[in-house]
Protein backbone atom coordinates (compact mmCIF):
# COMPACT_ATOMS: atom_id res chain seq x y z
CA UNK A 1 0.00 0.00 0.00
CA UNK A 2 1.71 3.28 -1.22
CA UNK A 3 0.54 6.59 -0.04
CA UNK A 4 2.94 10.07 -1.57
CA UNK A 5 0.26 12.43 0.57
CA UNK A 6 1.29 11.98 3.80
CA UNK A 7 5.06 12.50 5.66
CA UNK A 8 5.27 10.04 8.14
CA UNK A 9 7.09 10.37 11.27
CA UNK A 10 9.38 8.04 11.54
CA UNK A 11 12.47 7.73 14.14
CA UNK A 12 16.20 9.18 13.95
CA UNK A 13 17.72 8.69 16.73
CA UNK A 14 20.48 11.57 17.03
CA UNK A 15 21.05 11.43 20.71
CA UNK A 16 17.66 11.20 22.53
CA UNK A 17 15.81 13.26 20.23
CA UNK A 18 13.42 11.74 17.06
CA UNK A 19 13.08 13.41 13.81
CA UNK A 20 11.26 12.88 11.23
CA UNK A 21 11.75 11.24 7.43
CA UNK A 22 9.61 11.08 3.83
CA UNK A 23 8.67 8.12 2.56
CA UNK A 24 6.12 7.18 -0.47
CA UNK A 25 4.10 4.12 1.49
CA UNK A 26 2.75 5.05 5.48
CA UNK A 27 3.04 0.89 5.49
CA UNK A 28 6.63 0.91 3.90
CA UNK A 29 9.31 -1.01 5.02
CA UNK A 30 11.78 1.04 7.27
CA UNK A 31 13.69 3.62 5.19
CA UNK A 32 17.11 3.84 4.06
CA UNK A 33 17.61 7.26 5.13
CA UNK A 34 16.29 6.36 8.98
CA UNK A 35 18.54 4.43 11.50
CA UNK A 36 18.05 0.89 11.28
CA UNK A 37 16.34 -0.86 14.14
CA UNK A 38 19.48 -2.43 15.18
CA UNK A 39 20.86 1.23 15.98
CA UNK A 40 17.68 1.58 19.27
CA UNK A 41 19.24 -0.33 21.75
CA UNK A 42 18.60 1.24 25.04
CA UNK A 43 14.65 1.55 26.67
CA UNK A 44 15.21 5.20 26.44
CA UNK A 45 15.47 5.11 22.38
CA UNK A 46 12.60 3.00 22.49
CA UNK A 47 10.63 5.46 24.74
CA UNK A 48 11.34 8.56 22.22
CA UNK A 49 10.16 6.01 19.62
CA UNK A 50 7.25 5.33 21.21
CA UNK A 51 5.98 9.08 22.10
CA UNK A 52 6.56 10.04 18.68
CA UNK A 53 3.51 7.32 18.02
CA UNK A 54 1.50 9.78 20.32
CA UNK A 55 2.51 12.79 18.20
CA UNK A 56 -0.34 11.29 15.06
CA UNK A 57 -3.45 11.19 17.64
CA UNK A 58 -2.22 15.10 17.62
CA UNK A 59 -2.47 15.38 13.89
CA UNK A 60 -5.96 17.02 12.24
CA UNK A 61 -6.35 14.02 10.12
CA UNK A 62 -6.99 12.09 13.75
CA UNK A 63 -8.19 12.27 17.11
CA UNK A 64 -7.51 16.38 17.19
CA UNK A 65 -10.08 16.82 14.59
CA UNK A 66 -11.25 14.64 11.60
CA UNK A 67 -12.28 11.38 14.26
CA UNK A 68 -14.72 13.68 15.94
CA UNK A 69 -15.43 16.07 13.30
CA UNK A 70 -15.98 14.41 10.50
CA UNK A 71 -18.14 11.32 12.02
CA UNK A 72 -20.54 13.73 14.45
CA UNK A 73 -21.36 16.08 11.87
CA UNK A 74 -22.68 13.47 9.60
CA UNK A 75 -24.98 12.90 12.41
CA UNK A 76 -27.73 15.19 14.18
CA UNK A 77 -25.94 16.33 17.03
CA UNK A 78 -23.33 18.75 15.08
CA UNK A 79 -23.35 20.22 12.13
CA UNK A 80 -21.06 22.82 10.36
CA UNK A 81 -22.06 26.27 10.23
CA UNK A 82 -21.49 27.06 6.89
CA UNK A 83 -19.65 25.99 3.84
CA UNK A 84 -15.54 26.28 3.83
CA UNK A 85 -15.01 23.71 6.39
CA UNK A 86 -16.18 19.88 6.56
CA UNK A 87 -19.24 20.84 4.81
CA UNK A 88 -18.95 18.27 2.15
CA UNK A 89 -18.72 15.99 4.63
CA UNK A 90 -22.22 17.42 6.44
CA UNK A 91 -23.60 17.51 3.43
CA UNK A 92 -22.90 14.09 2.32
CA UNK A 93 -21.22 15.27 -0.84
CA UNK A 94 -18.09 12.97 -0.41
CA UNK A 95 -16.86 10.46 -3.04
CA UNK A 96 -13.55 8.65 -3.44
CA UNK A 97 -12.29 11.69 -5.15
CA UNK A 98 -13.84 14.76 -3.93
CA UNK A 99 -14.72 16.15 -0.59
CA UNK A 100 -13.27 13.30 1.08
CA UNK A 101 -10.08 13.79 2.88
CA UNK A 102 -7.93 11.27 2.33
CA UNK A 103 -5.41 11.69 5.42
CA UNK A 104 -8.47 9.98 7.64
CA UNK A 105 -7.42 6.79 5.78
CA UNK A 106 -3.82 7.42 5.79
CA UNK A 107 -2.90 9.16 9.00
CA UNK A 108 -4.41 5.76 11.37
CA UNK A 109 -2.28 3.81 8.46
CA UNK A 110 0.70 5.87 9.06
CA UNK A 111 0.44 5.02 13.10
CA UNK A 112 0.19 1.43 12.61
CA UNK A 113 3.48 1.97 10.55
CA UNK A 114 5.13 3.20 12.97
CA UNK A 115 4.06 0.76 16.04
CA UNK A 116 4.73 -2.14 13.85
CA UNK A 117 8.41 -0.88 13.57
CA UNK A 118 8.32 -0.88 17.37
CA UNK A 119 7.77 -4.25 17.43
CA UNK A 120 10.90 -5.03 15.41
CA UNK A 121 13.78 -3.63 17.81
CA UNK A 122 11.72 -3.57 21.56
CA UNK A 123 12.25 -7.73 22.67
CA UNK A 124 16.30 -7.11 21.05
CA UNK A 125 16.78 -4.84 23.77
CA UNK A 126 18.98 -5.23 26.24
CA UNK A 127 17.19 -4.42 30.24
CA UNK A 128 19.65 -4.38 33.23
CA UNK A 129 17.09 -4.70 35.85
CA UNK A 130 13.09 -6.01 36.68
CA UNK A 131 12.73 -2.05 35.93
CA UNK A 132 13.38 -2.08 32.76
CA UNK A 133 12.10 -5.02 31.42
CA UNK A 134 8.91 -3.67 32.93
CA UNK A 135 8.87 -0.87 31.10
CA UNK A 136 9.88 -2.56 27.91
CA UNK A 137 6.57 -4.63 27.98
CA UNK A 138 4.98 -1.57 28.75
CA UNK A 139 6.27 -0.02 25.75
CA UNK A 140 4.79 -3.20 23.69
CA UNK A 141 1.63 -3.20 25.30
CA UNK A 142 1.02 0.32 24.02
CA UNK A 143 2.07 0.01 20.56
CA UNK A 144 -0.40 -3.24 20.73
CA UNK A 145 -3.21 -0.85 22.17
CA UNK A 146 -2.46 1.87 19.80
CA UNK A 147 -2.21 -0.56 16.77
CA UNK A 148 -5.49 -1.75 17.89
CA UNK A 149 -7.38 1.46 18.50
CA UNK A 150 -5.82 2.47 14.86
CA UNK A 151 -7.57 -0.42 13.01
CA UNK A 152 -10.58 -0.72 14.94
CA UNK A 153 -11.23 3.33 14.01
CA UNK A 154 -10.39 2.78 10.20
CA UNK A 155 -12.71 0.02 10.04
CA UNK A 156 -15.04 1.46 11.63
CA UNK A 157 -15.41 4.20 9.06
CA UNK A 158 -14.10 2.43 5.97
CA UNK A 159 -16.47 -0.89 6.72
CA UNK A 160 -19.79 -1.69 7.53
CA UNK A 161 -20.52 -1.82 11.29
CA UNK A 162 -20.23 -5.15 12.71
CA UNK A 163 -23.46 -5.42 13.80
CA UNK A 164 -25.00 -5.10 10.02
CA UNK A 165 -23.62 -8.78 8.61
CA UNK A 166 -21.97 -10.09 11.85
CA UNK A 167 -18.74 -8.66 9.64
CA UNK A 168 -19.01 -10.36 6.74
CA UNK A 169 -18.31 -7.57 4.42
CA UNK A 170 -15.13 -6.15 3.15
CA UNK A 171 -13.32 -4.07 6.30
CA UNK A 172 -9.59 -2.53 5.98
CA UNK A 173 -6.38 -4.16 5.27
CA UNK A 174 -5.02 -5.90 8.32
CA UNK A 175 -1.67 -5.25 9.21
CA UNK A 176 0.87 -6.41 11.70
CA UNK A 177 4.36 -6.38 9.93
CA UNK A 178 6.41 -3.88 8.01
CA UNK A 179 5.62 -4.38 4.90
CA UNK A 180 8.07 -3.71 1.58
CA UNK A 181 7.37 -0.53 -0.35
CA UNK A 182 5.51 -2.31 -3.33
CA UNK A 183 3.27 -4.43 -0.91
CA UNK A 184 -0.19 -4.08 -2.27
CA UNK A 185 -2.72 -5.12 1.09
CA UNK A 186 -6.50 -6.59 0.40
CA UNK A 187 -8.64 -5.87 2.46
CA UNK A 188 -9.56 -7.81 5.32
CA UNK A 189 -13.35 -8.32 6.21
CA UNK A 190 -14.66 -6.50 9.35
CA UNK A 191 -14.22 -9.67 11.40
CA UNK A 192 -10.99 -10.85 10.77
CA UNK A 193 -10.37 -6.96 11.39
CA UNK A 194 -11.86 -7.78 14.86
CA UNK A 195 -10.51 -10.33 15.44
CA UNK A 196 -6.85 -8.74 15.44
CA UNK A 197 -7.95 -5.65 17.58
CA UNK A 198 -9.32 -8.06 20.57
CA UNK A 199 -6.09 -10.47 19.86
CA UNK A 200 -3.71 -7.20 20.30
CA UNK A 201 -5.36 -5.83 23.19
CA UNK A 202 -5.96 -9.23 25.49
CA UNK A 203 -1.73 -9.21 24.54
CA UNK A 204 -1.51 -5.41 25.37
CA UNK A 205 -3.46 -5.51 28.53
CA UNK A 206 -0.82 -7.72 31.24
CA UNK A 207 1.74 -5.68 30.10
CA UNK A 208 0.34 -2.42 30.43
CA UNK A 209 0.89 -0.13 33.71
CA UNK A 210 -2.00 0.31 35.60
CA UNK A 211 -1.40 3.65 37.10
CA UNK A 212 -3.19 6.73 35.77
CA UNK A 213 -1.35 8.71 32.98
CA UNK A 214 -3.35 10.80 30.99
CA UNK A 215 -1.52 11.41 27.78
CA UNK A 216 -0.69 7.74 27.69
CA UNK A 217 -2.71 4.54 26.80
CA UNK A 218 -2.63 2.44 29.90
CA UNK A 219 -4.31 -1.26 30.91
CA UNK A 220 -8.10 0.98 31.79
CA UNK A 221 -7.74 2.40 28.60
CA UNK A 222 -6.86 -0.84 26.84
CA UNK A 223 -9.95 -2.58 28.59
CA UNK A 224 -12.08 0.58 27.56
CA UNK A 225 -11.71 -0.25 24.38
CA UNK A 226 -11.69 -3.22 24.60
CA UNK A 227 -15.46 -2.91 26.22
CA UNK A 228 -15.70 -0.56 23.41
CA UNK A 229 -14.80 -3.06 20.93
CA UNK A 230 -17.20 -5.74 22.27
CA UNK A 231 -20.48 -3.61 22.42
CA UNK A 232 -20.07 -2.75 18.53
CA UNK A 233 -19.65 -6.71 18.14
CA UNK A 234 -22.54 -7.22 19.99
CA UNK A 235 -20.83 -9.22 22.46
CA UNK A 236 -23.02 -7.75 25.47
CA UNK A 237 -21.73 -9.95 28.19
CA UNK A 238 -18.20 -9.53 27.56
CA UNK A 239 -18.55 -5.50 26.93
CA UNK A 240 -20.40 -5.30 30.28
CA UNK A 241 -17.63 -7.76 31.82
CA UNK A 242 -15.03 -5.11 30.96
CA UNK A 243 -16.67 -1.96 31.45
CA UNK A 244 -17.75 -2.99 34.80
CA UNK A 245 -13.79 -3.76 35.84
CA UNK A 246 -12.68 -0.24 34.49
CA UNK A 247 -15.50 0.96 36.54
CA UNK A 248 -15.14 -0.91 40.12
CA UNK A 249 -11.66 -1.78 39.94
CA UNK A 250 -10.13 1.37 38.28
CA UNK A 251 -8.35 4.56 39.77
CA UNK A 252 -10.93 7.07 38.27
CA UNK A 253 -14.02 8.85 39.49
CA UNK A 254 -17.16 10.48 37.81
CA UNK A 255 -16.19 14.20 37.67
CA UNK A 256 -18.60 15.91 40.53
CA UNK A 257 -21.75 17.87 39.03
CA UNK A 258 -19.81 21.00 40.77
CA UNK A 259 -16.57 20.03 38.45
CA UNK A 260 -18.07 19.14 35.47
CA UNK A 261 -18.38 22.86 33.23
CA UNK A 262 -14.68 23.85 34.04
CA UNK A 263 -13.14 20.45 33.88
CA UNK A 264 -12.87 20.63 30.34
CA UNK A 265 -10.22 23.37 30.78
CA UNK A 266 -8.20 21.91 33.06
CA UNK A 267 -4.96 21.06 31.41
CA UNK A 268 -4.50 17.90 34.16
CA UNK A 269 -8.10 16.38 33.13
CA UNK A 270 -10.77 15.21 34.96
CA UNK A 271 -11.03 12.74 37.91
CA UNK A 272 -12.81 10.34 34.88
CA UNK A 273 -10.10 11.19 31.94
CA UNK A 274 -8.61 7.70 31.27
CA UNK A 275 -7.14 8.79 28.08
CA UNK A 276 -6.93 12.19 26.00
CA UNK A 277 -4.75 13.53 23.46
CA UNK A 278 -2.54 15.96 25.12
CA UNK A 279 -2.40 19.67 23.51
CA UNK A 280 -0.29 22.81 24.91
CA UNK A 281 0.75 26.33 23.53
CA UNK A 282 3.71 25.41 21.30
CA UNK A 283 2.00 22.04 20.32
CA UNK A 284 -1.56 21.97 18.93
CA UNK A 285 -3.45 21.79 15.80
CA UNK A 286 -4.60 25.59 14.79
CA UNK A 287 -7.72 26.65 13.71
CA UNK A 288 -8.03 23.16 11.55
CA UNK A 289 -8.63 21.36 14.85
CA UNK A 290 -11.62 20.49 16.49
CA UNK A 291 -10.76 22.82 18.81
CA UNK A 292 -10.68 25.72 16.26
CA UNK A 293 -13.59 24.42 14.13
CA UNK A 294 -15.49 24.73 17.74
CA UNK A 295 -14.57 28.46 18.19
CA UNK A 296 -16.18 31.15 16.60
CA UNK A 297 -13.52 33.00 17.20
CA UNK A 298 -11.73 31.04 14.82
CA UNK A 299 -13.55 28.93 12.15
CA UNK A 300 -16.80 28.73 14.20
CA UNK A 301 -18.26 25.74 12.20
CA UNK A 302 -18.46 22.77 14.21
CA UNK A 303 -21.64 23.73 15.83
CA UNK A 304 -24.90 22.07 18.10
CA UNK A 305 -27.64 21.50 15.73
CA UNK A 306 -31.34 23.01 17.39
CA UNK A 307 -32.27 19.03 17.69
CA UNK A 308 -29.46 19.00 20.31
CA UNK A 309 -29.84 22.23 21.71
CA UNK A 310 -33.63 21.19 22.26
CA UNK A 311 -33.16 18.05 23.82
CA UNK A 312 -30.64 19.54 26.66
CA UNK A 313 -32.42 22.45 27.60
CA UNK A 314 -35.63 20.29 27.76
CA UNK A 315 -34.65 19.54 31.79
CA UNK A 316 -33.70 23.03 32.85
CA UNK A 317 -31.88 21.46 35.87
CA UNK A 318 -28.75 19.52 33.38
CA UNK A 319 -25.74 20.20 34.48
CA UNK A 320 -24.85 20.25 30.83
CA UNK A 321 -27.18 23.15 29.65
CA UNK A 322 -24.19 25.38 30.57
CA UNK A 323 -21.64 23.51 28.46
CA UNK A 324 -23.86 24.78 25.68
CA UNK A 325 -22.86 28.90 24.64
CA UNK A 326 -25.50 29.69 22.49
CA UNK A 327 -26.08 32.94 20.16
CA UNK A 328 -25.07 35.11 23.18
CA UNK A 329 -24.10 37.23 20.80
CA UNK A 330 -25.50 38.66 17.60
CA UNK A 331 -23.85 40.21 14.83
CA UNK A 332 -26.48 42.10 12.71
CA UNK A 333 -23.72 41.59 9.40
CA UNK A 334 -22.54 37.85 10.38
CA UNK A 335 -25.73 36.28 11.87
CA UNK A 336 -23.71 33.43 11.71
CA UNK A 337 -25.37 31.09 14.55
CA UNK A 338 -22.66 29.44 17.18
CA UNK A 339 -24.08 26.89 18.97
CA UNK A 340 -20.70 25.69 20.77
CA UNK A 341 -20.02 23.11 22.96
CA UNK A 342 -17.74 24.27 25.56
CA UNK A 343 -15.81 20.79 25.28
CA UNK A 344 -12.27 22.34 23.87
CA UNK A 345 -12.10 26.12 24.92
CA UNK A 346 -8.68 26.07 25.66
CA UNK A 347 -6.77 25.09 28.99
CA UNK A 348 -7.10 27.58 31.60
CA UNK A 349 -10.52 28.95 29.67
CA UNK A 350 -13.13 28.35 31.82
CA UNK A 351 -16.49 29.27 30.48
CA UNK A 352 -16.21 32.68 32.44
CA UNK A 353 -13.49 33.42 30.84
CA UNK A 354 -14.66 32.52 27.41
CA UNK A 355 -18.14 34.00 28.27
CA UNK A 356 -15.97 37.02 28.39
CA UNK A 357 -13.64 37.13 25.96
CA UNK A 358 -16.63 36.65 23.53
CA UNK A 359 -19.15 39.47 25.12
CA UNK A 360 -16.57 42.35 26.38
CA UNK A 361 -13.35 41.25 24.32
CA UNK A 362 -11.43 40.56 27.37
CA UNK A 363 -8.45 38.41 26.86
CA UNK A 364 -8.52 34.77 27.22
CA UNK A 365 -6.13 32.43 29.49
CA UNK A 366 -4.73 31.05 26.44
CA UNK A 367 -5.00 30.38 22.99
CA UNK A 368 -8.17 27.81 22.25
CA UNK A 369 -6.80 25.25 20.45
CA UNK A 370 -4.65 24.67 23.66
CA UNK A 371 -6.68 21.70 24.76
CA UNK A 372 -7.24 18.39 25.28
CA UNK A 373 -9.53 15.84 23.17
CA UNK A 374 -10.78 12.84 25.36
CA UNK A 375 -10.53 9.60 23.80
CA UNK A 376 -11.67 7.22 26.77
CA UNK A 377 -13.63 8.62 29.83
CA UNK A 378 -15.34 7.26 32.54
CA UNK A 379 -18.93 8.18 31.67
CA UNK A 380 -18.65 6.38 28.22
CA UNK A 381 -17.34 3.38 30.32
CA UNK A 382 -20.81 3.81 32.42
CA UNK A 383 -23.20 4.15 29.05
CA UNK A 384 -21.16 0.98 28.11
CA UNK A 385 -22.30 -1.06 30.74
CA UNK A 386 -25.56 0.22 30.69
CA UNK A 387 -26.55 -0.32 27.01
CA UNK A 388 -24.93 -3.68 27.34
CA UNK A 389 -27.17 -4.98 30.40
CA UNK A 390 -30.24 -3.40 28.90
CA UNK A 391 -29.71 -5.63 25.76
CA UNK A 392 -29.59 -8.50 27.98
CA UNK A 393 -32.48 -7.95 29.80
CA UNK A 394 -30.57 -6.85 32.83
CA UNK A 395 -32.94 -4.21 33.45
CA UNK A 396 -30.99 -3.76 37.30
CA UNK A 397 -27.57 -3.77 36.16
CA UNK A 398 -28.58 -1.16 33.30
CA UNK A 399 -30.60 1.35 35.36
CA UNK A 400 -27.79 1.17 38.00
CA UNK A 401 -25.38 2.46 35.62
CA UNK A 402 -27.37 4.69 33.24
CA UNK A 403 -27.98 6.78 36.70
CA UNK A 404 -24.36 7.15 37.70
CA UNK A 405 -24.63 9.63 34.29
CA UNK A 406 -28.07 10.96 34.92
CA UNK A 407 -27.64 11.79 38.74
CA UNK A 408 -24.43 13.76 38.01
CA UNK A 409 -26.50 15.70 35.37
CA UNK A 410 -29.55 16.19 37.48
CA UNK A 411 -29.80 14.51 40.65
CA UNK A 412 -33.53 15.22 41.02
CA UNK A 413 -33.74 13.33 37.75
CA UNK A 414 -33.25 9.58 38.59
CA UNK A 415 -34.71 6.94 36.29
CA UNK A 416 -36.63 4.95 38.75
CA UNK A 417 -39.58 2.20 36.74
CA UNK A 418 -37.61 -0.06 34.99
CA UNK A 419 -40.60 -0.09 32.02
CA UNK A 420 -37.95 3.63 31.57
CA UNK A 421 -34.87 1.48 31.26
CA UNK A 422 -34.68 1.36 26.94
CA UNK A 423 -32.11 1.62 24.78
CA UNK A 424 -33.64 4.44 23.14
CA UNK A 425 -33.31 5.90 27.24
CA UNK A 426 -29.79 5.00 27.20
CA UNK A 427 -28.62 5.76 23.62
CA UNK A 428 -30.63 9.20 24.54
CA UNK A 429 -28.25 9.56 27.38
CA UNK A 430 -24.63 9.13 25.47
CA UNK A 431 -25.89 11.38 22.98
CA UNK A 432 -26.42 14.10 25.92
CA UNK A 433 -23.45 12.79 27.58
CA UNK A 434 -20.94 12.49 25.00
CA UNK A 435 -22.21 15.03 22.19
CA UNK A 436 -18.60 16.41 20.33
CA UNK A 437 -16.54 13.54 21.04
CA UNK A 438 -17.23 11.34 17.63
CA UNK A 439 -19.44 8.78 19.35
CA UNK A 440 -23.53 9.55 18.07
CA UNK A 441 -22.67 8.56 14.19
CA UNK A 442 -21.56 5.17 15.42
CA UNK A 443 -24.39 5.15 17.89
CA UNK A 444 -26.77 5.47 15.48
CA UNK A 445 -25.01 3.45 12.75
CA UNK A 446 -24.30 0.21 14.94
CA UNK A 447 -27.85 0.02 16.51
CA UNK A 448 -29.29 0.04 12.81
CA UNK A 449 -31.03 3.43 13.45
CA UNK A 450 -31.79 5.98 10.52
CA UNK A 451 -30.02 9.26 11.16
CA UNK A 452 -32.82 11.93 11.22
CA UNK A 453 -31.58 15.80 11.38
CA UNK A 454 -34.64 18.64 11.75
CA UNK A 455 -34.83 21.37 9.51
CA UNK A 456 -34.30 24.16 11.50
CA UNK A 457 -32.74 27.68 10.87
CA UNK A 458 -29.61 26.75 12.26
CA UNK A 459 -29.21 24.86 8.51
CA UNK A 460 -27.28 26.93 5.87
CA UNK A 461 -28.23 24.68 2.98
CA UNK A 462 -31.43 23.94 1.50
CA UNK A 463 -30.21 20.61 -0.66
CA UNK A 464 -29.03 19.34 3.48
CA UNK A 465 -29.95 15.67 3.92
CA UNK A 466 -32.47 15.37 6.37
CA UNK A 467 -32.93 11.46 6.65
CA UNK A 468 -30.18 8.91 5.94
CA UNK A 469 -30.63 5.41 6.23
CA UNK A 470 -28.45 3.53 7.88
CA UNK A 471 -27.72 1.12 5.07
CA UNK A 472 -27.19 3.96 2.95
CA UNK A 473 -24.17 3.23 1.13
CA UNK A 474 -22.55 6.82 2.34
CA UNK A 475 -22.54 5.68 6.07
CA UNK A 476 -19.22 4.09 5.09
CA UNK A 477 -16.58 6.65 3.92
CA UNK A 478 -14.82 6.02 0.53
CA UNK A 479 -11.84 4.15 0.00
CA UNK A 480 -9.47 7.24 -1.32
CA UNK A 481 -8.98 7.47 -5.10
CA UNK A 482 -5.13 7.85 -4.15
CA UNK A 483 -5.46 5.21 -2.41
CA UNK A 484 -7.00 2.82 -5.09
CA UNK A 485 -4.46 4.47 -7.39
CA UNK A 486 -1.62 2.46 -5.92
CA UNK A 487 -3.66 -0.24 -4.83
CA UNK A 488 -6.51 -1.55 -6.24
CA UNK A 489 -8.63 -2.97 -3.47
CA UNK A 490 -12.40 -3.37 -3.51
CA UNK A 491 -14.19 -0.14 -3.63
CA UNK A 492 -16.89 0.09 -1.06
CA UNK A 493 -20.32 -0.03 -2.90
CA UNK A 494 -21.87 2.74 -4.43
CA UNK A 495 -18.66 4.80 -5.18
CA UNK A 496 -17.51 1.93 -7.33
CA UNK A 497 -17.16 3.70 -11.04
CA UNK A 498 -18.87 7.16 -9.64
CA UNK A 499 -15.77 9.33 -9.45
Amino acid sequence: MRNIKYIVKLFVITGLIAGQSCTEDFLDEFPSNSQSPDNITTIADAQMVLNGAYDFFQDNNYYNCNMITENDCRADDMQTAEYGRKDGIYLYRYTASAEFDDGTWSLPFALIRHVNSIFSFVENIETINEAEEAVALDIKGQALAIRALAHFDLCRMFGRQYSHDKGTSPGVPVVTTVLNPYAKEPRNTVAEVYAQVIKDLDEAIPLLSTDIRLGKINAWAAKTLLARVYLYQEENVKAYTTAVDVYENGPYTLMSRDAYVDSWSNSGGSSEAIFSVLNNASDYGGGSSVAGLSDPGGFGQFIATQDLIDLIRSDPGDIRNEILYVDQVSDPVDPTTWGRVLKYPGNGNTKAIIVANQETGSPLATVPYDCNVPVFRLSEVCLIAAEAAVKEGEVANAKKYLNAIVERANPSASVSANADVTLDRILKERRKELVAEGHRFFDLVRNKRDIVRSNSTRIFDITTPLTIKWDDFRIIFPIPKSELNINPMVQNDGYIGAN
